[in-house]
Formats: structure tokens, sequence, C-alpha cells
């Protein structure tokens, strides 16, 4: 018996000072919903932000992505459940994710740190959250008893301003954020820096409600699975002139909706 589906929206797209310059959007996104074999759908979703200074970053977050997908999965067909994720479960993915960029380095003759990105990962049960991050963006949730979107972590920011910690650095599992979230979420989303000043009020470092009620309102009458007409028109207003000259950054945004939640409480 199938049960807990998921809908979902993703679009990564390039900032308008990459534009001008003539690079490429260096965000990338994976998003996926993985059956149980008793018929539980649970919600997996990465999204990485591409260093500016690294020449192969793209590459990098689209690779990461697919790595820590790929990590989620082998953990849930090993029998083990969301609850059972920890800290101590993912500090050995950060450590194949570096070395899954050393070997797609290698492969170009290259160095790691040049496919450098930071990661946000999301792995959704029906009673648990498991949640993960090096570096900034931001992973906010709404839960069946408060009806509210709060972020799990604040964006990490690096010793200087606009720097952070990409995953490829050494010392990445010390700035490893790991919360295990235990209540049933009902709503998620994963976006990257380039939208934290419209998605996040800095003043009280909450997450920007009206931003996200008003992206989640259509969706909720989406199909299960990806919305494809849905997924390209958020590209369109990630790269609308009202965002764009909030930011000039490549923009990431992963929204996740629960197929069987009545959220009407939370509509606009």
């Amino acid at each position: 018996m199938s049960m807990g589906g998921w809908r979902y929206v993703a679009a990564s797209v390039i900032g308008t000072s990459h534009e001008k310059t003539g690079g490429a959007c260096q965000d990338a996104n994976d998003c996926q919903i993985y059956a149980l074999p008793a018929g539980e759908k649970v919600l997996a979703a990465a999204v990485a932000d591409g260093a500016g200074s690294a020449v192969c970053s793209g590459a990098g977050a689209a690779r990461t992505c697919r790595g820590l997908i790929g990590l989620m999965h082998e953990h849930l067909d090993s029998g083990r459940t969301v609850e059972q994720v920890t800290k101590d479960t993912v500090r050995p993915w950060i450590t194949t994710i570096q070395n899954l960029l050393e070997e797609e380095a290698k492969a170009v003759s290259r160095e790691r740190r040049d496919f450098a990105c930071t990661i946000l990962g999301l792995l959704v049960s029906e009673s648990c959250a498991a949640c993960l991050q090096v570096g900034d963006g931001v992973i906010v949730l709404a839960d069946s008893e408060e009806h509210a979107y709060g972020h799990v972590f604040w964006p990490d920011r690096g010793e200087y301003a606009n720097t952070t910690h990409f995953v490829t650095e050494d010392d990445a599992i010390e700035h490893l954020q790991f919360e295990s979230v235990k209540r049933r979420v009902v709503e998620a989303a994963l976006l990257t820096d380039g939208l934290q000043t419209i998605a996040l009020n800095y003043q009280q470092r909450t997450a920007h409600e009206p931003f996200f009620k008003g992206l989640f309102a259509p969706l909720r009458t989406a199909e299960e699975g990806c919305s494809r007409e849905l997924s390209e028109s958020l590209a369109a207003f990630l790269t609308s002139p009202r965002v764009n000259e909030k930011t000039d950054d490549d923009k990431t945004l992963v929204l996740a909706s629960r197929t069987d939640s009545d959220l009407g409480i939370l509509a606009v």
C-alpha cells in the first residue's frame, strides 16, 4: 500500500553576473522519491552551489548532488531507516563525496579544489527528516504541528565576508552540520545562497514566510512526482527581473510537498 507521496519542483538558473561574463550556472540539484518495500515514499533531495573562484565548480556541484543521492539510496537499500541516519552516518558520506570529486579531478588533470562546492541534503520519512549541510544555503521545513516555515541551520559563513565552507576542503567534516528532525515534515525547501536575501529575514533570523507561502501554493495542486511545468515556471520566476534586481548570483530552489497533507492554513 502506497503512502506519504510527494510532489516537487526544482530549478537551477544562472545569475546575471555570470551571464555578463559568458559563464555558466555553477549550481546544481537532484531530487527523487524513493519507495520503501512497505510502500512508504521517502523524499531525497540535494542542492549544491559551486564556488565562483573554482574553474570546475559547476561540475563539482552536479557530481556532489548525484553522489549524495546515491549514498542516501544505499542507506535505504541496506534496510536502514531515515530515523537511523546520524551525524556518524553522514561523516563517511562527506569523505565518499570528496573521493568522487578527487576522481573527477584526476580524470581532467585538475585538483579537487577546482570542483569546490557547498552541499545541502535532506531525507524525509513519515516521521523524521535527516538534514545535513556544509557551507551556506538554507533548508526550510514546515511540519504538521506548527504549520510554520522554519530554517534548520542558519547559513554557515566563512571567516571573512562573502566566504563559506566547501565539501572539498580537508576539514569539511569539521564544518558539517547535521540534525535529525523527529516530527512529520509536510513541506520542505532547499536553496542556495543566491536566494538567501529574499528567502530569509536577516534582522529576525527567520525564514521569510510570504516567500515560501507564495511558491508552495501552486505546488499543492500538482500530481505526485516532479512537475515539469511548474519547474519551468519556477525557473522563469528565478530569472525574472523582480528576482534579478535583488540578486545577481546563480539560484537554485527545490520545493517539495506531501500529497496527503491538508495545508490550507498555509495558503496565501
